[in-house]
């Protein structure tokens, strides 16, 4: 019972002298623990990332998955958006109706959601070397051999039997 006693006596004196040390002295020199300090760190900055993908066009049809859709498709997974343009892969393809027009739209997410973007089947846009972005406009079916869309900007002949494809007025 003694040594119960005697060592109540020096946790009760040792609590007593820990109350007369500064507060810098106060565990083990760090000062309280439990104050803020005096400058938080700032946040991290949250790097983007361009991600594409196809939107599966034909040359000599109109088609394909518009941007706003596959951007709707993205922000339905949690994925956030911050730019989105349309683009070109930047390869060459054989001309003929039907065939593939390497038309893809382009978005910018932050690389911490790039693995969820390629579970939707995204590819980094940094993979293709000569892939551009592009303006995302539709061109019209008149014969005419320039066109001005509603952005204002003047494209180079747009083809007169419903031609809309990238080839048909670069």
């Amino acid at each position: 019972m003694s040594v119960i006693r005697l060592g109540g006596i020096a946790l009760f004196s040792s609590l007593f002298l820990t109350a007369c040390l500064p507060p810098n002295m106060v565990n083990g020199g760090l000062g309280n623990p439990w104050a803020p300090p005096y400058s938080t760190p700032a946040p991290a900055p949250i790097s983007y990332v361009d991600v594409y993908k196809y939107q599966g066009s034909r040359q000599c049809e109109n088609g394909g998955v518009p941007l706003a859709e596959m951007q709707r498709e993205l922000q339905a997974a949690n994925i956030p958006v911050s730019n989105s343009s349309c683009g070109m892969d930047g390869r060459m393809y054989p001309a003929f109706c039907g065939g593939a027009d390497g038309k893809i739209n382009v978005f910018s997410i932050p690389s911490d959601a790039v693995n969820a973007a390629r579970s939707y089947g995204y590819y980094l846009f940094s993979d293709l070397p000569g892939a551009q972005r592009t303006s995302c406009y539709r061109g019209n079916n008149s014969s005419a051999s320039t066109t001005t869309s509603s952005d204002g900007i003047t494209y180079p002949y747009t083809g007169g039997r419903g031609d809309g494809s990238y080839y048909s007025y670069q």
